[in-house]
């Protein structure tokens, strides 16, 4: 079943310990508003838990500049000169060309994705060991944008052989440079710069909570790991940015996980003991709760941060996706923190 949620924006954090276990720019950035903060959470909190959610995103208005020669993550040179239809590898990838105003570029996009714009894809594709590239490249694009150099290097170059433009970011640097990336390789590099420049300045504002928050071990977990997997948040994510900027301390980090991991063991979990835990709409949307999220990860109920009612939900565009919502959601997140460890 495909789900259609559109969701506010914040962003989230990851946690502390070792995880045992098996063209021209015609709108300054930061002016407009992409994303209004709602009223209410878009799904059913529970009780004790705590709804977090920042401001408006930076967004630009551009004019691209086509057809542009970039040099992408993985080493290759191309020639990008059609942005028409974008086959778009995540969240992340959809979530900045909305900033940019290219929403409707957006052509497909993985099936059961957090993002609103990344839902709203004409084409919604599965992609793993079944269908592999071959289902991809029956997409009619013009554009694959991936995200991860492991993942999407090799499907990239069988785009590239097959007469489609494709390019992929890494995904290891900060989400400031992706947003500088994925504007370059649409020919929109100036619109991107004035982004990415906001929500570093953002992430700069939220470091001012760092010596309040030092010492709190946070740990996000998500729903969205290989195969729809549970898992935890490491390195190369939007946690690990916004845990970085306000000084706390990623579980998945500090265990060195990359990206949303599923090397990890409940006994492991309970042993990190966190002080909070943190995940997105999307990801409680998919466990159908309280209920459904004790039974994914059943040792977290044990935790500090299960009994003292220190866990909080926030919008996965936010907390979840290394795009232009993450610095306004880092803010957030570490009032929210601040707050509660003051009480």
């Amino acid at each position: 079943m495909k789900h259609r949620l559109v969701l506010a924006s914040v962003a989230v954090v990851g946690s502390v310990a070792l995880l045992a276990g098996c063209s021209s720019n015609t709108a300054a950035a930061g002016s407009a508003a992409a994303v209004e903060p709602s009223a209410a959470p878009p799904v059913d909190v529970p009780d004790g838990w705590t709804y977090v959610e920042g401001d408006a995103q930076p967004t630009a208005e551009v004019v691209q500049e086509l057809p542009v020669t970039v040099t992408d993550g993985t080493g290759a040179e191309v020639e990008v000169d059609d942005t028409s239809r974008i086959i778009a590898a995540g969240d992340d990838v959809a979530e900045i060309l909305g900033a940019l105003g290219l929403a409707d570029d957006v052509y497909a996009a993985p099936a059961d994705g957090a993002s609103a714009i990344a839902r709203g894809a004409e084409v919604q594709y599965e992609f793993n060991q079944s269908t592999g590239t071959e289902g991809l490249l029956s997409v009619d694009g013009t554009l694959f944008i991936g995200n991860n150099p492991n993942r999407h290097g090799d499907v990239a170059q069988q785009f590239r052989d097959a007469g489609v433009d494709a390019v992929v970011y890494d995904d290891q640097q900060p989400t400031a440079d992706k947003i500088r990336a994925v504007a370059e390789y649409v020919g929109a590099a100036d619109a991107g710069e004035e982004i990415a420049a906001a929500v570093e300045g953002q992430l700069a504002e939220a470091a001012s909570y760092a010596d309040d928050l030092e010492g709190i071990t946070v740990l996000q977990v998500t729903a969205s790991g290989a195969g729809g997997a549970n898992a935890v948040v490491g390195t190369g994510t939007a946690g690990a940015d916004i845990a970085e900027a306000i000084g706390v301390t990623s579980v998945g980090v500090d265990a060195g996980l990359r990206g949303y991991s599923v090397e990890y063991s409940d006994e492991g979990l309970l042993a990190t003991e966190p002080d909070a835990i943190l995940v997105g709409t999307a990801d409680l949307e998919e466990w159908g709760g309280l209920d459904g999220f004790v039974a994914a990860f059943p040792t977290l109920v044990d935790t500090p941060a299960f009994q003292n009612d220190r866990i909080f939900v926030m919008p996965s565009e936010q907390i979840k996706i290394s795009g232009p919502a993450l610095g306004v959601g880092a803010e957030a997140l570490a009032s929210a923190l601040d707050a509660s460890f003051s009480e």
